[in-house]
This record gives C-alpha cells, sequence and structure tokens, in this order.
C-alpha cells in the first residue's frame, strides 16, 4: 500500500469518527489489514491536515470541530479553545490549551474572518495578521466576544 492510499484510509477514518490518540487509528487501520507505527501516523496526520482537538483527531471542518467556514461555527471553536484574545499593534494574539492552536487556526484559516491578512499557529498561540491597528482591535473584540480581551 502507498503512502497517499494509507492517507486516504486515514481521511475516510476521520471523516466517519473521531480519534482521540494515535494509537486508536493504528489500531483502527488494522483492522483493515495496514500495519503502521505512531511514528507514520503522526507524519501522516500532519500530512493531511489532521489536527487534535478537544475530543481528538479530526480533519478540519469534519465530526463538529465547526469548520463550516463561516463565523457563527468559528465563535463556537474559539468559546470552546481559547482562553484569551489579545490585540497587539497589527496581530491579533490568540492563547489556547497546549496543543490546540493549530485546530483553532484550521478553523480561523477555513472561516477568514474579515480584516484577517493570514494566521500562523505554534502550540498554544495563534497570531493573526491583520492590515492595520484598527483592525486587529476590531477582529480581537470580535473573536474575544465573551472572553477576556486586553
Amino acid at each position: 500500500m502507498t503512502r497517499l492510499q494509507r492517507q486516504s484510509r486515514i481521511k475516510d477514518l476521520l471523516s466517519q469518527t473521531q480519534a482521540v490518540t494515535q494509537e486508536e487509528i493504528a489500531h483502527e487501520l488494522e483492522k483493515t489489514g495496514i500495519k503502521v507505527t505512531q511514528a507514520t501516523i503522526s507524519r501522516d496526520l500532519a500530512s493531511i491536515g489532521a489536527v487534535r482537538g478537544a475530543h481528538g483527531y479530526a480533519l478540519p471542518g469534519a465530526g463538529g470541530f465547526g469548520g463550516a467556514g463561516d463565523l457563527s461555527s468559528l465563535l463556537g471553536v474559539v468559546r470552546d479553545h481559547v482562553i484569551r484574545v489579545v490585540p497587539a499593534a497589527s496581530i491579533v494574539v490568540m492563547h489556547t490549551a497546549p496543543g490546540h492552536a493549530n485546530f483553532v487556526a484550521s478553523e480561523v484559516d477555513a472561516a477568514r474572518p474579515s480584516g484577517m491578512v493570514g494566521c500562523l499557529a505554534g502550540d498554544d498561540t495563534i497570531f493573526i495578521a491583520t492590515p492595520s491597528d484598527q483592525s486587529a482591535k476590531e477582529l480581537a473584540a470580535v473573536l474575544g466576544k465573551g472572553l477576556e480581551v486586553d
């Protein structure tokens, strides 16, 4: 089986269910005759853009993780995963729980909120670039509604 075929099977699996751990994904693949290591699963998940959310791994926009590409879905994800939203000059900084930033950033990218030029995620922090200081303040106010905004 090729890498692309294996990754296609992982996408199929994640489109049907959320896997909590990489070991669960490996176990499900093993049921279909595909034996892989955790390291291979990790690389495959990164390659296909799967992200780890509060309930496990999923493809962006799949399995109830928001991802409808609209602002209301994004705000639900922010409410569930973001701790704080702070405007900093022309950047909006979002703080998440450890390991949640890539997932939230994928949802931000899918929604493309007004005022966003682009975003970058680390482990627990997201930087959203905006065209101006004012745009950053406005976007932070929208994304941080109900959260702490400095």
